[in-house]
């Protein structure tokens, strides 16, 4: 997955022990069957939202994000809304719904809005300023929100999930499976947790670009801009806390300590080629 954590080879930071084990605690008591659908990585997803949908950032939105980046990056042509459309789409062949989410900070009642969408992901990439981390143009997410939110409106095949709450995550969970994945917060335990299903989400995102047929757009293209993305949300949403990969043998889940996500410079942001991580790679 891009270069999300070249940095942290540098920090020798690793949690207690007791820490870990908490962490192992929660995963064992939050692991559910996988369910189609996509949400986002935010923790703030109570069990019965989205419940053990493909958590990837942006939700579907992400994948719109990403394709806007390709098109733009290889002159293909496509409109911010021809992006939209064009997931809209197949995430409908695939997966009958389009998901998003927004916040009850940002909409605290219908058709009221402080700011553009309750989602970090897509929020921070519609910044002047922040846009450039995210390899797209802040007016281009501006107009994809607006659209999407214009579009549900009048679709039943669009939804905006409202979050409730603040964002207290204490960690990020890379969950490797097909089968199985985490809760993004258990109300019993009192924890959140950020959550990537990094296998889930290549396997859709394959499906997807193939379901596109878009000619000049390649899993490899939307998977570079998507680690691309996801790198910089961890950077502005993440920073300072550990990552864990969680593997499952059976139905049982094994965590790992990986790093903490170190905030990295300015110059050290800049969009080069990168290699996918050792323990992201199947």
């Amino acid at each position: 997955m891009g270069n999300i954590f070249q940095s942290l080879n540098k920090n020798s930071k690793s949690p207690a022990t007791f820490e870990i084990e908490e962490v192992i605690n929660y995963v064992k008591a939050s692991t559910v069957e996988v369910q189609k659908g996509t949400k986002c990585v935010d923790g703030r997803y109570l069990p019965n939202q989205s419940h053990g949908m493909i958590a990837r950032a942006g939700a579907d939105g992400g994948y719109v994000m990403a394709l806007e980046a390709v098109s733009r990056n290889k002159n293909l042509g496509l409109t911010p809304t021809e992006c939209f459309n064009a997931v809209f789409k197949a995430v409908n062949q695939l997966n009958k719904k389009f998901y998003l989410h927004t916040d009850e900070h940002t909409d605290p009642a219908p058709h009221t809005h402080h700011g553009l969408i309750g989602c970090g992901h897509l929020a921070k990439a519609g910044r002047k300023g922040w846009s450039w981390e995210y390899d797209v143009r802040s007016g281009d997410i501006k107009e994809i929100v607006h659209y999407a939110r214009n579009l549900c409106e009048v679709n039943p095949n669009i939804e905006m999930v409202n979050l409730a709450g603040k964002h207290e995550e204490r960690g990020v969970l890379i969950v490797h499976s097909d089968k199985y994945t985490v809760l993004a917060d258990n109300p019993k335990r009192h924890q959140m947790y950020f959550v990537y299903d990094v296998d889930r989400d290549r396997a859709f995102m394959q499906q997807l670009v193939k379901t596109m047929n878009i000619k000049g757009v390649t899993f490899e293209d939307m998977r570079w801009e998507a680690d691309l993305q996801l790198e910089a949300t961890l950077q502005n949403l993440a920073a300072g806390l550990p990552i864990f990969d969680v593997i499952f043998k059976g139905n049982k889940p094994e965590v790992t300590y990986v790093k903490h996500i170190v905030r990295k410079p300015l110059l050290s942001r800049m969009h080069v080629p990168f290699a996918t991580p050792n323990f992201l790679k199947k």
